[in-house]
């Protein structure tokens, strides 16, 4: 059911093989985390994000500073994207993470991207189509039969923090869509990607070092590789990468094809935590993915 059309296909397969990294160092970050305090290891990921993607964007690619005549309403939407994606997303899931349980703070996060198409919808007037509205139905069921919870009374604080991480999340994917629609040509992806990050990263990084500096001496050079892998692929890569993708697919459909990221990360414990899969994970599985497969389906007019 994905689009035949080559940009939009490419832009696809780029994400779908950024999740699978994603979800391998997430993994991976799940033995680190016994042995690192999550905000210490939030901050120094952050802080390895911000120097990869420098060196990248300048080094690498050698892509220069913008000029002082790009659109100032540009840079607004480039400092709402780093403030909601790195500042306060980051900040929440920490404080989210702390109060809920694991499996209930990864059931509500996957909810980004219902709450992405739904705010597509009413402010960039990207409506989706029957089928992949049936789509998005059916990738939240599969993610509701793979965790099998309903979040308790008793939990409603952490409830609120990761609800308002969902929104700020999907509100930084209809950032950079209206950023690409609104301004195609004015900055390159990779300028946009390293501003939004720079922007939400120093403020977490600047709290990191002036509170925690002294938990980081005990952490073993094998945490310092995940760490920083973490800080490579799960800031720097997805952050380029995402950029690129909304170019070519609406920003719902990006984000729930980022959902792809559940069903590695399930396939993935097995080998690495011994985890074993249960049948309604399984099952949930099946469902997302094809949920996921009928919300890439693009038969829609276009509404610019």
């Amino acid at each position: 059911m994905i689009d035949k059309q080559p940009k939009k296909l490419i832009a696809a397969i780029q994400l779908i093989v950024t999740m699978l990294l994603v979800a391998l160092v997430t993994v991976l970050a799940k033995k680190t985390l016994v042995d690192v305090d999550s905000f210490t290891f939030v901050w120094l990921q952050m802080l390895f994000g911000i120097i990869t993607i420098l060196i990248y964007t300048f080094i690498i690619k050698k892509e220069r500073l913008p000029s002082l005549n790009i659109n100032y309403k540009a840079w607004l939407i480039i400092l709402m994207i780093g403030i909601c994606n790195f500042t306060l997303v980051k900040t929440l899931f920490i404080l989210s993470l702390d109060i809920l349980p694991a499996t209930t703070h990864a059931y509500i996060i996957n909810f980004v991207g219902i709450v992405t198409m739904l705010l597509s919808t009413i402010f960039l007037r990207e409506v989706p189509t029957k089928i992949q509205l049936l789509g998005a139905l059916v990738a939240m069921c599969g993610i509701q039969v793979y965790f099998y919870i309903w979040p308790g009374e008793q939990i409603n604080l952490g409830l609120i923090y990761a609800g308002s991480a969902v929104i700020f999340l999907a509100l930084t994917n209809i950032f950079m869509r209206l950023l690409h629609l609104k301004f195609p040509e004015q900055l390159s992806p990779n300028i946009i990607s390293t501003f939004a990050i720079v922007f939400g990263g120093v403020p977490l990084v600047s709290y990191g070092l002036f509170q925690s500096t002294e938990s980081i001496a005990a952490i073993s050079f094998n945490n310092w590789l995940v760490i920083f892998f973490n800080g490579m692929f799960s800031i720097a890569l997805t952050t380029s990468i995402f950029n690129l993708v909304i170019k070519q697919l609406r920003a719902y459909e990006a984000s729930i094809l980022a959902s792809t990221g559940l069903i590695f990360t399930a396939i993935l414990s097995i080998p690495i935590l011994d985890e074993l899969l249960k049948i309604h994970q399984i099952l949930g599985c099946v469902l997302l993915f094809v949920g996921i497969l009928l919300v890439q389906n693009h038969q829609y007019k276009s509404n610019r």
